[in-house]
């Protein structure tokens, strides 16, 4: 394979993102160029917690220029991306060519989903929830297009985490709110309006579920046990159970897979 997206994807940031210092522009560069092949050990972890994804009908839930879903066609699903950009929809469609898979790109305008009900048996959404401005029915909706049983497997920076991961700053969640936009704009970050960050717990998420229902369906989280076999980690994982608190509350990305039922 010698497409390169790179000069796509300098072009589209360098534009896009024009108050953000070049470094961080870079690392986006960097972070495309390198989403396909990183995207495989997402497929393999995927499979590990969901299921196996050949001949699986999956849906992506901002696809963005298409690498996570271009992975997962690239291991045999029927995938489905969605995005509200459209510069990132066409980017999407020219490396789904030059990688010569049949991933389905759509764009959306950030509330419905144009799908119909109960026709997807999995969803992925990595990195996408906190940028969406009203994250229930973001849920909502991928609750409404997946078939009874269907699993989605979600995945967001956690805001109790030292260091934030979008814009690499230690500590930025833990000031107040208010602060927030001065300190990023002050260090030379990408504006937190520009991407519409927000930043959610665990515990946001559990609030979140309860509120979130669609016709006689609603969501279960799955139990994990994780991989944490022994050692210091498995027992402050136990010590936390004693408690009821989940050990995921605590990391710095929060991985969970819900059921819808």
């Amino acid at each position: 394979m010698t497409f390169s997206i790179e000069p796509i994807a300098r072009e589209y940031v360098y534009r896009r993102f024009k108050l953000a210092s070049v470094p961080e522009k870079e690392k986006i560069i960097k972070d495309w160029a390198n989403k396909i092949e990183d995207s495989k050990l997402l497929v393999r972890d995927f499979e590990e917690r969901v299921g196996e994804v050949k001949g699986k009908k999956i849906l992506d839930v901002g696809s963005g220029p298409g690498g996570v879903s271009i992975a997962f066609a690239l291991a045999g699903a029927d995938m489905y991306g969605v995005d509200i950009e459209k510069e990132l929809y066409d980017i999407s469609l020219i490396q789904a060519k030059e990688y010569g898979v049949s991933a389905h790109f759509f764009l959306y305008e950030g509330s419905k989903l144009p799908f119909l009900d109960n026709i997807f048996d999995y969803a992925i959404s990595v990195s996408v929830i906190e940028h969406t401005t009203d994250p229930e029915l973001y849920l909502s909706e991928i609750l409404r297009v997946m078939k009874p049983d269907g699993k989605l497997y979600l995945g967001f920076p956690n805001k109790l985490a030292w260091k934030e991961t979008h814009t690499g700053i230690w500590f930025l969640t833990y000031k107040p709110a208010f602060l927030r936009p001065f300190v990023v704009r002050m260090l030379g970050r990408n504006p937190l309006e520009e991407n519409n960050l927000h930043f959610y717990t665990y515990f946001d998420l559990l609030r979140m579920l309860k509120r979130v229902r669609v016709q006689n369906f609603s969501w279960r989280l799955l139990p994990e046990e994780g991989k944490i076999q022994s050692g210091p980690k498995k027992i402050i994982k136990s010590i936390l159970g004693i408690f009821g608190l989940s050990y995921k509350a605590f990391l710095p990305h929060i991985l969970v897979v819900l059921e819808k039922k």
